[in-house]
């Protein structure tokens, strides 16, 4: 048979029974409580407003008048809306206790108003002329004016002449240029110079017959012609003729310092036109012939330009 337990094993037994269940329940407790363990909530930072005044505003423009009128309207210990502790237990006081007379408060020093601000230099000689009579400043003395002298022009450098002359070359070469421009404009428009001594056999015909016409119309103006040289007895004219035989126009090109021999030359001219048409081989419209109008002792002849 087995030995029976006695009573103090039993005991012995439960007890450590016991303990080992209140270790097991304490260690299931504080794994429980860590686990759900609330999440700590962060407070909200904290905002603050800032207002930024302009040191003009900031600064106190003036002290008020009635300082004392405006410390006791605002102070409010002895009005029933005080929560203070120390006056919240006299606001009702027991019926029975008559209330202690309280020490009279001392008076209220006056604040001194701020000092008057310091004059500036311009009031104070405002004042001061307000007292006594101004003293002007001395005038500084006058300052003899200053002679103007007058600036002489200044004279333009002298060119010598030979800079303004052009030279021999430049004139034969602007002579050239001339030529050429007119002998281009000629064929451009069509047109031809003929001296009227030609011996082309494509104008000589028409040039003597216009000497012809001229010759029966052209009487010298009465001059003493002997008196003259024989350049002077000579005047060089154009004389340009239409496609059609009409007159075209008479130039001067040298005139005569005797005037009846230009007037009868002109004259000679206006009384022979119109003229022969020009022939249509030529292939032109117009024709100016170069004549010279001289006057020798016993006749008048007709010479090339």
């Amino acid at each position: 048979m087995a030995n029976p337990v006695s009573p103090e094993g039993r005991r012995w037994s439960v007890s450590f029974v016991a303990s080992i269940s209140c270790h097991v329940l304490l260690a299931v407790l504080i794994t429980w409580q860590h686990v759900n363990k609330p999440i700590p909530k962060h407070s909200l930072p904290q905002s603050m407003d800032v207002v930024l005044l302009s040191p003009e505003k900031s600064k106190a423009t003036k002290a008020p008048e009635k300082a004392e009128a405006i410390s006791n309207r605002n102070a409010e210990g002895g009005s029933s809306k005080s929560e203070d502790k120390f006056t919240r237990a006299a606001k009702s006081p027991m019926p029975g206790e008559q209330p202690r007379p309280s020490k009279p408060a001392a008076p209220e020093q006056p604040r001194t108003p701020p000092p008057p601000p310091t004059p500036k230099p311009q009031q104070q000689a405002r004042t001061l002329t307000a007292k006594g009579p101004m003293l002007e400043p001395p005038e500084p003395p006058k300052k003899p004016p200053e002679k103007q002298v007058k600036k002489q022009p200044q004279q333009p450098p002298r060119i010598p002449l030979s800079n303004l002359m052009p030279s021999s070359m430049a004139l034969a070469e602007l002579s050239r240029d001339f030529e050429r421009e007119r002998r281009l404009k000629k064929m451009l428009s069509r047109e031809a110079d003929i001296p009227i001594n030609t011996r082309e056999a494509r104008y000589a015909p028409y040039a003597h017959q216009l000497v012809r016409a001229l010759e029966e119309q052209w009487r010298p103006g009465q001059a003493n012609y002997r008196e003259h040289d024989e350049d002077e007895r000579r005047a060089l004219l154009r004389l340009t003729i239409e496609k059609d035989g009409s007159l075209g126009g008479i130039e001067i090109l040298r005139p005569s310092p005797i005037g009846p021999l230009n007037d009868s030359a002109i004259a000679a001219i206006h009384a022979a036109s119109p003229f022969r048409p020009l022939p249509s081989t030529w292939g032109l419209d117009r024709v100016s012939f170069y004549l010279t109008f001289e006057v020798l002792e016993d006749r008048f002849v007709f010479h090339p330009m």
